[in-house]
């Protein structure tokens, strides 16, 4: 999906502090922040579904690490300029070696 230099978003990933109990229901904590290549979907149905309903779907495009390893649904993406807040609903390695794909929606209840 990427090249190095397609990598022009800022893209922070936060995840929940843990409670009381040890769970991570907490208030969000400022995570990581990466470069990434934005995709915007479009087509399909499950997409134009999403849209009906004011979400928009999102893929990022971001280098494999140990940080981006630990991304799960757990996790919300936020871009360093907009500020815009996106629910992650899956982590997995990109088909170009090196880099993991996060696909996410705005729109959710990320707060």
């Amino acid at each position: 999906m990427s090249s190095a230099g397609k990598m022009r978003d800022r893209i922070r990933f936060d995840q929940r502090a843990l409670d009381a109990n040890q769970v991570r229901l907490g208030p969000w904590e400022e995570g990581f922040t990466v470069w990434a290549e934005t995709t915007w979907l479009r087509g399909g149905e499950g997409v134009v579904a999403q849209r009906l309903e004011g979400k928009q779907p999102v893929a990022f495009s971001i280098r494999d690490s140990a940080q981006a390893r630990m991304i799960t649904t757990g996790f919300r993406a936020v871009d360093s300029r907009t500020q815009q807040v996106f629910d992650v609903t899956a982590a997995s390695p990109s088909r170009e070696p090196g880099f993991i794909d996060v696909l996410a929606v705005s729109g959710g209840a990320a707060g």
